[in-house]
C-alpha cells in the first residue's frame, strides 16, 4: 500500500481549498489552510510525485526554482526577508518534496556571527 501523500491526495487535485499563490503545468505554490509556522508561509511542490530533493530531476528542479523565485519576491518586498527550506531523511515527515517559504515568528533562525570565522590559513 502506498504511503499517504497530502500533496498528491488532497492539495494538487484540490480536494481541499488552498490559497494558490502561483501555478504552472509542473509546480503549485500555495498558502496552507492552517498556517504551519511564521507570519507568512507558502509551500511550493512539484505536481508530479517526487519523494525528496534527492530524487528531483534537473528539468523539474528548474521549474520548481523558477516558481520559488516568483513566490519569494513579493514575500521579501512585504516582509523584508524570508527563508526557503526543505527537509530530507528522518527530518522529512511527508514523503513528497516540498519547499517552505516562511517568514516571521516561529521560523528557526540561524545564528548571526559578528564577524567571519577565521579560516585555517589565517595566522
Amino acid at each position: 500500500m502506498a504511503e499517504p501523500d497530502w500533496y498528491c491526495d488532497e492539495v494538487i487535485p484540490r480536494v481541499i481549498d488552498v490559497d494558490v499563490v502561483a501555478e504552472t503545468d509542473h509546480v503549485l505554490a500555495f498558502r496552507p489552510p492552517i498556517r504551519g509556522f511564521g507570519t507568512d508561509h507558502v509551500i511550493v511542490v512539484p505536481k508530479r510525485h517526487v519523494r525528496s530533493l534527492l530524487e528531483l530531476d534537473p528539468e523539474l528542479g528548474a521549474h520548481l526554482l523558477a516558481v520559488v523565485q516568483d513566490v519569494v519576491q513579493p514575500v521579501v518586498d512585504e516582509h523584508g526577508g524570508c527563508q526557503v527550506l526543505t527537509t530530507l531523511g528522518s527530518e522529512q515527515h511527508n514523503r513528497h518534496l516540498h519547499l517552505h517559504v516562511a517568514v516571521g515568528d516561529g521560523v528557526a533562525r540561524f545564528p548571526v556571527l559578528d564577524q567571519p570565522a577565521p579560516s585555517a590559513t589565517t595566522t
